[in-house]
């Protein structure tokens, strides 16, 4: 049996709310979900239902990616969130813009659905309005850079922040950085491949068999019928000429990028 009452007994001649309600239970049921495992023994009625509510459709996005789903979420968050992000703006004595600010947190939880988790009740308050704060930190950072500004008081930031979860913009930033990463890194293999290929038959086998075989000198240096030491130098020459060339290749790369 289902946690949460039928459409009809929630609704409420006088909630103006009670049909966008009754919308967010439709798809949920439509889609065969429950509030019972977020609800666990836990209040059905009430605050607890409409912060349930929210969580539960916010799980069903994450799951779905369902837009109609997003646009309930929105409609029926909107009133909290914008009251978090005026009383964060008063809290601050700045003057921004509340509706921006609001549609910024909006975008993150469209972009990072994969990093919400529906664990109780109240997760998704906790969650956007952790995110919320953050977007209140980058909007005051983009208008008084250089300055030491706080949001608020600590504990007024941290009373509904959900810390098991990073924020998304760091998380955006470093996959941003991760890829950059991985593009140089190619660069740099690609660079490698190119220089060792200009190397001549035997410099290219004495490095195959010590960087890649791992063999060792004196016994690559007995296969070759020479001594270790020339060996040793023939691997050091062949390894300059590697590094050289690639060097030389990626400051002309950087020279023709600028």
């Amino acid at each position: 049996m289902s946690a949460y009452p039928s459409p009809s007994a929630t609704l409420d001649a006088t909630d103006p709310r009670a049909s966008l309600r009754e919308r967010g239970f439709d798809l949920l049921r439509d889609a065969g979900r429950s509030l019972d495992d977020i609800l666990g023994a836990g209040e059905a009625t009430g605050p607890t239902l409409d912060a349930a509510l929210a969580t539960g459709l916010m799980d069903l996005y994450r799951r779905s990616g369902d837009r109609d789903v997003f646009d309930c979420l929105v409609q029926w968050a909107t009133p909290q969130l914008s009251s978090r992000v005026r009383s964060r703006l008063r809290a601050a004595g700045a003057a921004c813009d509340a509706q921006e600010i609001l549609q910024d947190a909006f975008v993150n939880i469209y972009r990072y659905p994969d990093r919400f988790r529906a664990s109780r009740p109240g997760a998704f308050a906790a969650w956007s309005s952790t995110i919320v704060d953050n977007a209140i930190r980058r909007h005051l950072r983009g208008r008084r850079r250089g300055a030491n500004f706080a949001v608020g008081a600590p504990e007024l930031l941290d009373d509904c922040a959900d810390v098991g979860e990073r924020e998304p913009s760091l998380q955006a930033q470093d996959h941003e950085e991760c890829a950059a990463t991985v593009h140089a890194y190619a660069l740099l293999l690609h660079s490698y491949l190119m220089a060792f290929r200009t190397l001549s038959d035997r410099e290219r086998f004495v490095l195959e068999m010590v960087e890649v075989r791992g063999l060792r000198y004196a016994e690559l240096a007995r296969v070759l019928d020479i001594r270790p030491e020339a060996l040793k130098m023939v691997v050091f020459r062949a390894r300059k000429r590697v590094l050289d060339r690639v060097a030389d290749w990626l400051r002309g790369s950087r020279a023709l990028a600028g």
